[in-house]
């Protein structure tokens, strides 16, 4: 059975199996799980607010950031310190967001459109970003993320 994204509807399309239904309804809940999570965290970083920001990174998080730099680990002290000084801000908004549920696994993919402030260094534009997420606690929380800057404005 292929795993439904938030955004299809494929319930009829795999026949009228109530248990085969009943699997496809719990993976497109989780997976829109997974898309909400993804926009309170945004709309929390956003608002500077670490503390609701937080709950949703794993604290073994890593990344693969625009700049083609090394895989960096996620500094819970150092983005507080940062966004406490205004040195770390972003207005952003997702575009074209989906998850795809592997049990207590999940990829969402999608556009973060928008500027980010970095130190001295304030970027407009869009960028893709591939998100894995873990089930823990019944909370979905971000493993790893891969960032890439779109070469276009269009994405």
């Amino acid at each position: 059975m292929a795993f439904p994204t938030a955004n299809c509807s494929c319930r009829r399309a795999c026949g009228g199996d109530r248990r085969a239904d009943k699997e496809i309804d719990m993976a497109h809940d989780e997976a829109a799980a997974v898309i909400a999570a993804a926009k309170i965290a945004t709309a929390a970083y956003c608002a500077g607010d670490i503390d609701a920001f937080l709950p949703y990174i794993h604290p073994q998080r890593t990344t693969f950031g625009p700049d083609g730099s090394r895989l960096a680990a996620f500094d819970a002290k150092a983005l507080r310190a940062g966004m406490a000084a205004g040195r770390v801000q972003a207005q952003v908004e997702w575009r074209d967001l989906q998850a795809t549920v592997h049990g207590d696994v999940a990829v969402s993919t999608g556009y973060l459109v928008g500027t980010w402030t970095i130190g001295d260094s304030v970027e407009e534009g869009t960028w893709r970003e591939t998100i894995v997420w873990l089930k823990q606690d019944q909370r979905w929380q971000v493993s790893h993320l891969h960032v890439s800057a779109c070469l276009t404005r269009e994405g």
